[in-house]
């Protein structure tokens, strides 16, 4: 490598505490296959020697940046990309690694004029067995999917490094979901997605995530009703039988139309092909997964006099909620519909039980 090779991507690495083990996720970098690139090690206030360990690598190509403590990637993420030169930026999470060809797929399709791109990806768990892998449902992207999906993990991300300044940074918003809230802005200002179909990027799903600590912090009301026996009847029907059952063949018939209709606009984006069956491909992968209808991840909560029926959603913002219930509204009325027979069904139900109690 001539030391004098411009950086073609800078890459931002926010890490704290990763002390040794973020030596793969180091030497990952350096055995690219492209080598005009700037790796930015972001130190969010580590404790340990983690800065000790990153500052040993004698390649010019690894600078070290501390900050204050943010408790959260996006602060990190932000001092990356303001410390970048390179034309594009892409992201590494401190216990993510990836494959040798990675950096040559993202900037396939970032020097190809795409704004935004995203690779496939492995999942593993802490041990580095494999849990799945990134599949058909990746490999589509549209405005309204990435609005009510996080769909792409900041490790297989790629992007033309001035958009951030333009869509306001990543969020600070102690909420989780981080990435979803920047993908969701970038879609709203007009930026699609490329997409690569190259698993490149080995991710690492462990216990240790910070949103399991966090709590939901939107939600989309479905409904209201006055009585919170009737709302707690209703939400306990929807993960009964044979209402599961229903409720989850309508949904999955609404997501197949849904992905037809989206295959006709101009802002659909795809990986590659699609395979010609695509709806059976979608109903496949909704069974295999197991993949819960709208209707099954519904809860209640008091709002004012009444008890709401809503979907929680880890999305940062109530803009961004709304939107997703805009979509929903729009794409999923059959799942609407559902509820609204099952509170006049559980109402009725209530109303008999409590005149047999009296």
């Amino acid at each position: 490598m001539s030391t004098h090779s411009p950086s073609r991507i800078d890459i931002v690495c926010p890490t704290f505490n990763r002390s040794t083990a973020i030596r793969a996720t180091i030497d990952s970098v350096l055995a690219q296959t492209v080598e005009e690139w700037t790796l930015l090690v972001v130190s969010d206030g580590s404790t340990d020697d983690t800065d000790d360990i990153v500052r040993a690598y004698r390649d010019p190509r690894i600078r070290l940046l501390r900050v204050e403590s943010y408790g959260h990637p996006g602060g990190p993420r932000n001092a990356g990309v303001a410390a970048a030169t390179a034309p594009f930026v892409a992201y590494l999470d401190h216990d993510d690694r990836w494959a040798p060809t990675h950096l040559a797929v993202l900037l396939r399709l970032l020097d190809g004029g795409a704004a935004f791109a995203a690779t496939g990806c492995v999942r593993v768990d802490e041990a580095g067995e494999e849990l799945d892998r990134s599949g058909l449902v990746d490999r589509i992207w549209h405005p309204e999917l990435q609005t009510i999906t996080g769909m792409f993990e900041p490790s297989r991300v790629g992007h033309v490094r001035t958009v951030l300044a333009e869509l306001g940074g990543w969020t600070t918003i102690h909420a989780g979901y981080e990435d979803w809230d920047l993908w969701f802005r970038a879609a709203r200002h007009g930026h699609d997605f490329a997409i690569a179909t190259e698993h490149t990027a080995l991710l690492t799903i462990g216990p240790a995530s910070r949103r399991n600590g966090l709590r939901p912090p939107q939600a989309v009301v479905f409904d209201r009703v006055a009585d919170r026996e009737v709302a707690a009847a209703v939400v306990q029907a929807t993960r009964s039988e044979p209402h599961r059952m229903a409720a989850r063949a309508s949904c999955l018939t609404e997501m197949c139309a849904w992905y037809a209709d989206l295959a006709t606009s101009p802002r659909y984006r795809v990986a590659d092909h699609v395979p010609d069956h695509l709806e059976d491909q979608l109903r496949a992968d909704f069974l295999r997964d197991d993949k819960p209808c709208l209707l099954e991840e519904l809860s209640i909560a008091p709002v004012g006099d009444e008890w709401a029926i809503l979907l929680p959603l880890w999305c940062a913002t109530s803009e961004h909620a709304q939107a997703i219930g805009r979509v929903l509204r729009d794409r999923f009325p059959g799942q609407f519909a559902y509820l609204r027979a099952l509170i006049a069904d559980q109402s009725v139900e209530v109303r008999a039980a409590r005149s047999t109690a009296t």
